[in-house]
């Protein structure tokens, strides 16, 4: 009787010692998930410039990351609460990068009253012609020329729009050019894609000719407000992923799982490691703008090509600018809406006396980004900016 007892409890021994390995095991998976996010959560603060381009790929995995960690988070709750406790302690100490990704305000900030506003739209318009595969292109009603006449904001800063001022065969017509014109009777451009539409007066800034901006491009101008008051307005437009549609294509095989090549997969990785290391060289041309021209009140807009968190956004905010989504935004935002690649390029940051009321993002498709527009306030003159 004694052996049939010690029979029966050998099953149970191995299916305690092999429950364990499955624990042990899940709980190493954790830490090192947690690990990970941790690294892609700060790994804006390094320069790849001086310690390679990777680490500016770090970042475009952190809320791939955080999705899963909270999603696992979740299911600890149910079955290991030691697994539950490493995944809460990792979004503990990634709070800080998570809410710039997924902010939670769920109501504007108030106005102060007698406060002037104005509202600031940010748009890569890839030339008025939409970039999606066996889009037919109606000259006569331009989506994203509409939607700019339809949201009505004050300013108007444009990335990829050399057609608004240079006639271009199949873009825009003469009529919508000047129906922009007459919508905005103060338009610059820097000859290079970048373009401001403003109803208010603007006086440009000349930027001094540097071969920093290979692939991107800046543009400053002083805006003057109604009430007289002005602020510094820097549009950009920094160096893309230079991904060929031939990278796009095996990018959207890869997500599919039609190929597990490594050739293509470390042609992207390449191409946009190099992109980050020149990201941060026109970021560095771009403080310099800043210390030249930029005064205390300056709004930086446009197309980043990076995501929140990366190193130009991380040290712009060491000279005092903050962004402005995670200030009044709720949930996470993508802005580009191309080839699967659903990240958050565009963004607006500002510093001195201006405050964002709200952040909104356009849900048009007739360019491969979609607009932004923030809504501003000015704190009273001679309020103590902090």
């Amino acid at each position: 009787m004694a052996k049939k007892k010690a029979t029966d409890s050998e099953p149970r021994k191995t299916r305690g010692a092999f429950a364990n390995l499955v624990r042990c095991t899940v709980l190493l998976l954790d830490i090192i998930l947690v690990a990970a996010l941790i690294v892609t959560a700060y790994a804006g603060n390094i320069s790849p410039l001086q310690h390679g381009g990777y680490w500016g790929i770090l970042p475009l995995g952190f809320p791939i990351l955080l999705t899963a960690s909270v999603l696992i988070l979740a299911l600890h709750l149910l079955w290991l609460r030691a697994g539950a406790v490493i995944q809460a302690i990792g979004l503990l100490v990634c709070a800080g990068p998570a809410l710039a990704v997924c902010p939670l305000h769920i109501l504007d900030p108030e106005v102060p009253a007698g406060a002037e506003t104005f509202t600031l739209m940010s748009y890569n318009a890839h030339q008025f012609v939409p970039p999606h595969r066996n889009t037919v292109i109606d000259t006569l009603h331009n989506g994203a020329l509409e939607y700019i006449h339809a949201t009505d904001a004050d300013i108007v800063c444009l990335q990829e729009a050399s057609s608004v001022s240079a006639i271009m065969p199949g873009r825009l017509t003469p009529s919508q050019v000047r129906s922009l014109h007459k919508r905005y009777p103060h338009i610059l451009s820097n000859g290079d894609e970048l373009v401001v539409l403003s109803k208010y007066p603007l006086e440009s800034v000349h930027l001094d000719s540097n071969s920093t901006f290979k692939g991107g491009s800046a543009s400053c101008c002083r805006v003057t407000l109604p009430s007289g008051r002005r602020f510094t307005l820097f549009n950009i437009h920094l160096q893309s992923m230079m991904l060929s549609e031939e990278d796009k294509e095996s990018y959207l095989e890869l997500t599919k799982g039609e190929t597990n090549e490594l050739g293509p997969t470390a042609r992207i990785l390449r191409k946009v490691s190099n992109a980050a290391v020149q990201r941060v060289r026109e970021t560095q041309q771009l403080l310099r703008y800043i210390r030249l021209y930029g005064g205390p009140d300056v709004i930086i807009t446009g197309d980043f090509n990076d995501v929140p968190g990366c190193y130009a956004i991380r040290t712009l905010a060491d000279t005092g600018f903050k962004s402005a989504y995670p200030e009044v935004g709720f949930g996470p935002m993508a802005t580009f809406n191309d080839s699967r690649l659903y990240f958050c390029l565009d963004h607006t940051l500002f510093r001195g006396a201006l405050r964002p009321v709200s952040m909104k993002r356009g849900s048009l498709r007739a360019s491969d980004h979609f607009p932004i527009t923030t809504r501003f306030y000015l704190l009273p003159p001679n309020t103590p900016v902090e």
